[in-house]
């Protein structure tokens, strides 16, 4: 350990990272050098349309499971209490709606994008401005979601920031140029069960250092952290049940419905009803994402209570919060803080431009899609269920749409709302189980700011 207090990886931790890049990289070039070796654009951009649903149903998950989720929402549970929890009840309608209306539509008119259903809907102008805003979309998430994991990095091992974006980006970005959809698919598989070993690693090690499930579960009761159903209509609380359960359907929709990165996979089933089945299995798959996010959020309230780091000056924002939170109770078990940050990089891989500027925060990555992709899912809508809508009104339909939402959007970011949005105080007597060590994370968040 660093005379400072900073902790780094040992060279295991380095060894399963590499491990993990290695090992995307053979997945490409497994299928670059097998089957049709991508020779044709029905393999490479669908893979021949044979896959099953399962492998399928972890990729869905995995697009947009990404380290944005993996760091925020623990963050979240910790500073908030489980509110954000309720989110889960918006997945059943999310995915229904998709599985029997948007799927169906798509799949049986063999469509090679999702914005071809805009052209034959309407005109080639309609498509070209949804393809533009979907490109804006995703620039910007892919900006947060690929330089959050470089941030973690950096922060746990002192490694080059850019260098991390840069080996990141590089890698995602051969294996899926080697290995098309096949490839994307099977690694976020791959990924998705790293992701899930790792996060389950954290909480297993820090309830056994809370004392034990009785201890942790009271710990976090009586520092106010488990939270009932909040029914309040206001719609500018940070969270209720109306604004997750309510909104989060619209959110859900806009991903798994219209979204080409989801619609393309959608479209690589054997089958129709494979297709379905696969938007059913997300399901679950994003339930225990949740809760496996959701308990580790937990569980560092159980280990640091009134203590927190943030309160104790080791960390400088609360985005450092799970980093920091892994260093100290992986740090006794080698090769495990390799592993946590490995799935931290299981981020999809559309590599497109990285925004060093727009990267705030796990609100804001929700925020993005809210505010870009609402506008889209209407534009779908309006298609779909409107005969008579023509392209003028869908132009101006979307260009109204996309002036509201950033309106709104960008208007409760600078306002900031005070009033609504409050850190639940840390006023239990739980004890800090490594307060004595001056540990200290580089700020993760700075260059951000």
């Amino acid at each position: 350990m660093d005379p400072t207090g900073q902790k780094y990886f040992t060279i295991i931790d380095y060894v399963i990272f590499a491990l993990l890049l290695v090992a995307s990289m053979a997945i490409g070039l497994y299928y670059a050098f097998t089957g049709g070796r991508q020779s044709t654009t029905q393999e490479f951009m669908y893979a021949d349309r044979s896959m099953k649903c399962l492998p399928l149903s972890l990729s869905l998950m995995a697009t947009f499971q990404s380290a944005v989720a993996i760091i925020g929402t623990p963050a979240e549970v910790y500073a908030n209490g489980t509110q954000y929890w309720f989110i889960g009840c918006c997945y059943i309608l999310g995915l229904l709606i998709p599985a029997h209306i948007f799927i169906p539509m798509f799949y049986r008119l063999h469509l090679t994008s999702v914005y071809q259903y805009l052209e034959l809907r309407f005109c080639k102008a309609v498509r070209i401005c949804g393809t533009v805003t979907f490109i804006f979309q995703m620039v910007i998430y892919m900006g947060v979601g690929i330089y959050t994991p470089a941030l973690a990095l950096n922060a746990v091992t002192g490694f080059h920031l850019w260098g991390a974006v840069l080996a990141t980006g590089l890698v995602c970005t051969l294996y899926t140029a080697l290995g098309g959809l096949k490839a994307v698919v099977w690694t976020d598989v791959f990924q998705t069960v790293v992701m899930f070993t790792g996060q389950l690693a954290v909480i297993i090690v820090g309830v056994h250092q809370a004392g034990g499930l009785s201890d942790a579960w009271v710990k976090v009761r009586d520092g106010g952290r488990i939270s009932g159903i909040d029914l309040n209509p206001d719609p500018t609380v940070r969270h209720t049940f109306w604004t997750l359960g309510v909104g989060g359907v619209f959110l859900m929709l806009s991903l798994y419905g219209v979204n080409q990165a989801q619609v393309q996979r959608y479209l690589s089933s054997r089958t129709e009803k494979e297709a379905v089945m696969s938007c059913y299995m997300v399901f679950p798959c994003l339930q225990v994402a949740l809760m496996l996010s959701c308990l580790m959020g937990l569980v560092m309230y159980a280990c640091y209570g009134n203590n927190s780091p943030l309160e104790q000056q080791y960390i400088t924002s609360k985005d450092q919060m799970v980093l920091y939170f892994v260093m100290d109770m992986l740090q006794n078990f080698p090769g495990l803080p390799g592993l946590f940050v490995a799935c931290l990089f299981s981020e999809p891989p559309f590599i497109t431009f990285i925004f060093k500027n727009v990267v705030f925060h796990f609100k804001a990555a929700l925020s993005i899609f809210g505010m870009v992709g609402g506008p889209l899912l209407g534009l779908f809508c309006l298609g779909i269920f409107f005969p008579c809508a023509n392209s003028i009104g869908a132009v101006t339909g979307l260009a109204a749409g996309l002036v509201m939402a950033f309106w709104v959007g960008i208007g409760g970011f600078l306002s900031r709302m005070p009033s609504s949005v409050q850190v639940l105080p840390f006023n239990s007597t739980n004890t800090v189980l490594a307060a004595s060590e001056n540990i200290t994370v580089p700020a993760v968040i700075d260059a951000a700011r």
